[in-house]
């Protein structure tokens, strides 16, 4: 009932999306007067005035006009004036016909002064007050001075009462309901301002670190890659220098491309809402075996060993181009923080209904002051064995890129002894089978 009487008030008053507020104001106290105008014309035949009923009349006549060609016609501004000039003229009026000072109409002219401050726009305000201003200075002193042409139209003392409360109470809901919106609509406009000061805190703050980044991290292996194409070009070396500063340069040109494509993934994902996750059914073996064939040359360079244990019949469902990016991600990390000689071991498990691929260094691992923050987007980078830099959002993006995937990322690490960090999928394929299973047996 209540959300039925909601609905109808929003198509009679204007949705806040295609209303303006003032259009809001206007259509919400005519709504009023359209229906608290007859209820003063029953007022009025118990304290008997008759030509008060016609003011009454024609007020309700030209207050839905004014409403309708607002409302449906979207002409709010002529809809105003000349519902303001018409109330004017027949409260001028309802003055001399309703006791003049005794009766309700200077309540009526502070109505009509509140609303149409909260309907016009701030650079008319002036005006509009003048006006309102002259009009009952107007006719207080031509009351004055001229006694004899405004009558007391009250018959009896309770008339008086009568008439002036129910003026006063029309007066006080109508302003009630004005000053509700613009209450409401102040403070609407300041959550929405807060919220969007706060979006444009975190965007500022996102495009400084990645400024800071771009700036401050990649400085240094494009400065190192300038360095070894100087040397290769200015030097007579022998083949052995020559061989041993290539390699070089290939492990800094990888790896600078690898802090490029991870931040042009994150910035990615962070921009346009995001980006679509496309989940089908991989074998994960044939992914493990695809991503290691880029980060072997890497390993090789360091004299570090890449170990692969993969079931070749597990499956799991995930993004193709996300899981690689992951997988690349943290086997790019190993071999980072692993020393020359060591060791990466990859392998798979199956556990409680979850697939789990784990990647396992002997390297240095991880302080554990450093490891709260991990996958944080603040996370400290720091320097590989070799001097390798990163920009410290390969972590956050795999945590990113697995929880889209409806996936788990997790770590395992001791200082000095190295790291563990383990993928976990939900393997859907085992669920579907249970299911089918169970239904099943039930038909049987």
């Amino acid at each position: 009932m209540i959300k039925s009487i909601r609905r109808q008030h929003a198509k009679l008053i204007g949705s806040n999306a295609d209303t303006t507020l003032q259009a809001r104001i206007f259509h919400e106290v005519s709504v009023i007067a359209m229906i608290g105008l007859p209820l003063a014309l029953l007022v009025n035949l118990v304290i008997k005035v008759p030509l008060v009923n016609v003011a009454l009349s024609t007020a309700w006549i030209v207050t839905v006009a004014m409403y309708i060609n607002s409302r449906y016609f979207g002409r709010l501004r002529l809809s105003f004036i000349l519902f303001s000039a018409g109330t004017n003229v027949l409260m001028v009026f309802n003055y001399f016909i309703n006791s003049g000072i005794h009766g309700p109409t200077l309540i009526l002219y502070l109505l009509s002064l509140v609303f149409t401050l909260s309907v016009m726009p701030t650079r008319q305000y002036l005006f509009w007050m003048l006006m309102n201003v002259s009009f009952v200075g107007g006719l207080l002193l031509f009351e004055y001075y001229n006694n004899e042409f405004v009558k007391v139209s009250y018959t009896k003392r309770s008339d008086l009462f009568l008439d002036t409360a129910t003026t006063y109470i029309s007066v006080v809901v109508c302003i009630g309901a004005v000053l509700s919106y613009l209450i409401n609509s102040y403070q609407r406009e300041k959550n929405n301002a807060l919220t969007a000061s706060l979006a444009l805190k975190e965007a500022n703050d996102s495009k400084t670190r990645l400024l800071s980044i771009l700036s401050h991290d990649l400085r240094s292996p494009l400065n190192s890659i300038a360095i070894f194409l100087e040397m290769l070009n200015e030097y007579d070396l022998s083949p052995e220098e020559r061989r041993f500063l290539e390699n070089n340069l290939l492990n800094e040109t990888k790896n600078t491309q690898v802090m490029l494509q991870n931040l042009l993934n994150w910035t990615k994902s962070q921009m346009d809402g995001g980006i679509s996750v496309n989940m089908v059914r991989l074998n994960l073996s044939n992914v493990v075996s695809s991503c290691l064939l880029v980060q072997q040359a890497a390993a090789d360079i360091k004299a570090v060993a890449i170990v692969a244990n993969i079931d070749p019949s597990i499956e799991l469902t995930a993004d193709l181009d996300m899981l690689k990016l992951v997988i690349r991600n943290l086997v790019n990390n190993a071999v980072k923080f692993t020393l020359s000689g060591g060791e990466i071991q990859l392998y798979s498990s199956y556990d409680s209904g979850y697939v789990k691929l784990h990647i396992m260094d002997n390297g240095v691992g991880i302080p554990i002051a450093m490891q709260g923050d991990l996958f944080k987007l603040n996370a400290v980078s720091t320097y590989g064995t070799n001097n390798e830099k990163g920009i410290g959002l390969g972590l956050n993006l795999c945590k990113e890129y697995t929880e889209m995937q409806k996936g788990r990322i997790s770590f395992n690490s001791i200082p000095g002894k190295g790291t563990t960090f383990t993928l976990e999928f939900a393997d859907d394929s085992k669920q579907e089978t249970n299911v089918q299973e169970t239904n099943l047996v039930k038909n049987q």
